[in-house]
């Protein structure tokens, strides 16, 4: 791939919307082509979140346990969560047809971030329209634990915020 070609495709991360071009080429030097063959696991349930993707080319079957979560195919990102949190994955991948994958490891994102935390801004901003966009959208699962409260003490009725 092209430089031109892996920025284009890193800008496909919604996580990454508001890095700039320069931004945008530094990370390009950090990436790696990931090739695909059908069949293939990219991750399982239980492996630990360390980089995020993007399909160039082909598919990727999502899935968690027995249920199918989805596929995602060129110019779409997966596993956006690997950039922030570094628990396991919670869902599998598995290469539908073959293909070529970008990934952007964590630890290299990290580096690269340190030295210019603008890019840290804008990852914290859309990971704020995520949480509102839950809330929203589901209300019931969206709960602040112990917000504010002292270590040990138990959260009461009027001690949780209502969104």
């Amino acid at each position: 791939m092209t430089t031109v070609e892996k920025v284009l495709t890193l800008k496909q991360i919604d996580l990454l919307e508001t890095a700039g071009p320069r931004h945008l080429l530094a990370l390009a030097e950090l990436v790696r082509e990931v090739e695909m063959a059908r069949g293939q696991s990219i991750y399982g349930e239980t492996d630990l979140a360390d980089a995020i993707y993007v399909v160039h080319r082909g598919r990727v079957h999502l899935s968690s346990g027995t249920t199918e979560l989805g596929a995602v195919g060129p110019g779409e990102a997966f596993g956006t969560w690997a950039l922030v949190d570094d628990s396991e994955r919670g869902q599998r991948a598995e290469c539908a047809e073959d293909g070529l994958l970008v990934a952007l490891g964590r630890e290299d994102f990290y580096e690269f971030a340190g030295t210019d935390p603008t890019i840290l801004f804008g990852v914290i901003r859309v990971l704020a329209r995520r949480l509102k966009t839950l809330v929203a959208e589901r209300p019931e699962e969206a709960r602040i634990e112990g917000e504010g409260m002292q270590t040990g003490e138990e959260p009461t009725e009027d001690s949780i915020p209502n969104p």
